[in-house]
């Protein structure tokens, strides 16, 4: 017998479900609570949806759930499909993953196969490509491999599965929403491991888009204990544990300078504004169209270490000198409350050049800030960046710079500020311009430099003369 009559014979074979009354409880997944008593993810016998897994509320089109490795998105993205199904909702659903077999696999077979119930558990029929459930809705599976397969059908609903793995992803979710025409309400369900690709960005911006995020360690109760005992442990504080196990949209480039920079590590809330401490301003306002500046403080930690807390940034295009001096100047206000004792206003040398823009910058600084404006040392950028590298610290200790979550310039910049290239190989010289990251860097340079002038001694001059002279 031929592989499709067997298929055809295995769609057709009748299917009998004596459903017990017991296992009501155990497929209620919208259940606020279960007969154990247990909290919503707590209970192993009667799993119920934590907060972060249920459909959100109000007025959307696409709920994007994006979460580490195995933090339930998958059961999530299976049990909105079901509850649309059985409440009449969505007749017609398209299921879209990376490849045809992780359509197969992850959102049918361990997906929808899996958390519905024996009374109306739905019937798979691999050779046509789909999944009929007993009340007639039905669910097409796709592939991001295939995009123009999505043309001609059409759905009131859809589960696009891990996203950031799809091959022809734009392509594929233009042929998606193309797609969604029917029904009174279409919806889509985003279920991935966060990436940083255009797509994902794109969806998270869409404003009918409500994003929930979940962890690895929210769902720890359904995993098994040498998972995180062995597999866990070992990625936790690592760029790639941020991604895959919190959760985290990471800004990596291709030839990114500070590969040590964690936003585990180096952001946090604690580099607010400390009273009673001098704060610093550093601006890059050079001959270029772009300014920016950093806010920060030196907090002692014992006698002999002080940490960098970077307070806040700024960035601005195309604006007068004496425009972003009076923004800087309210931002300071802000920041600190007006109770900040401003320091010092560390300005680019570059601000000091005989050019039309060098010099006004520089006066303008000066007539809004005063005599706290100077220049910061100059010094080689690659020294000052293998100095700023330094201070981001290895694991084993902690961090001589933090930021605050609300720089958002400057966390980008570091993830964004790269290494040229040339025939394939990365150089030990940062791509020029690189704008807007390279603003944020040359503040933190020049703020570096400043605080810590003797950085990286320097090569000795020796003088040169010929062997001839010395025998």
């Amino acid at each position: 017998m031929s592989i499709e009559a067997r298929l055809t014979r295995l769609e057709r074979k009748p299917r009998r479900f004596e459903p017990a009354i017991a296992d009501a409880e155990r497929f209620a997944w919208y259940g606020e609570s279960c007969p154990c008593g247990l909290p919503p993810g707590e209970c192993q016998e009667h799993p119920r949806a934590r907060s972060n897994q249920r459909p959100p509320d109000g007025d959307w089109r696409c709920w994007y759930f994006q979460a580490g490795r195995g933090a339930g998105k998958s059961r999530s993205g299976a049990e909105f499909i079901r509850n649309l199904v059985e409440t009449g909702q969505a007749r017609k659903i398209a299921l879209v993953g990376p490849t045809n077999a992780d359509t197969r696999d992850t959102m049918v077979l361990e997906g929808l196969l899996q958390v519905c119930p024996p009374w109306f558990r739905p019937t798979y029929q691999p050779s046509m490509r789909r999944v009929v459930w007993p009340n007639g809705a039905r669910a097409m599976m796709f592939s991001s491999q295939e995009p123009d397969r999505l043309r001609g059908p059409q759905h009131d609903a859809a589960w696009c599965d891990e996203v950031g793995a799809w091959d022809n992803a734009q392509r594929t979710w233009d042929m998606l929403m193309f797609a969604l025409r029917t029904g009174s309400n279409p919806r889509v369900v985003v279920t991935s491991t966060p990436r940083s690709i255009p797509l994902l960005k794109t969806i998270k911006a869409d404003p009918a888009t409500t994003l929930t995020r979940g962890r690895t360690y929210d769902n720890r109760r359904h995993l098994a204990p040498q998972f995180f005992d062995q597999i866990i442990r070992r990625y936790e504080g690592t760029r790639l544990g941020e991604q895959e196990i919190e959760g985290e949209e990471l800004e990596i480039s291709e030839g990114q300078w500070f590969s040590m920079f964690r936003r585990n590590r180096h952001v946090s809330e604690a580099a607010e504004f400390t009273p009673l401490l001098p704060v610093f301003l550093a601006v890059d306002c050079g001959v270029s169209r772009w300014t920016g500046a950093l806010l920060y403080q030196f907090v002692p930690i014992d006698r002999e270490r002080v940490r960098m807390h970077v307070v806040a940034d700024y960035l601005a295009v195309d604006l007068l000198s004496e425009e972003n001096a009076q923004a800087l100047m309210s931002l300071v206000r802000e920041r600190t409350n007006g109770q900040g004792d401003l320091e010092a206003v560390l300005i680019d040398p570059a601000a000091g050049a005989r050019t039309g823009v060098g010099p006004a910058a520089e006066g303008e600084y000066q007539r809004v800030f005063g005599r706290r404006v100077r220049r910061w040392p100059l010094r080689g950028v690659l020294d000052s960046l293998n100095q700023v590298e330094t201070l981001l610290g290895p694991e084993s200790r902690p961090p001589d710079v933090l930021v605050h979550p609300r720089c958002t310039t400057l966390i980008a910049a570091f993830f964004g500020y790269r290494r040229a290239e040339k025939n394939g190989e990365y150089l030990d010289v940062p791509v020029s311009p690189n704008h807007p990251h390279e603003e944020a860097i040359d503040c933190l340079r020049g703020a570096i430099a400043d605080k810590w002038p003797e950085g990286r001694r320097p090569q000795p001059n020796y003088p040169r003369m010929h062997a001839s002279r010395v025998f």
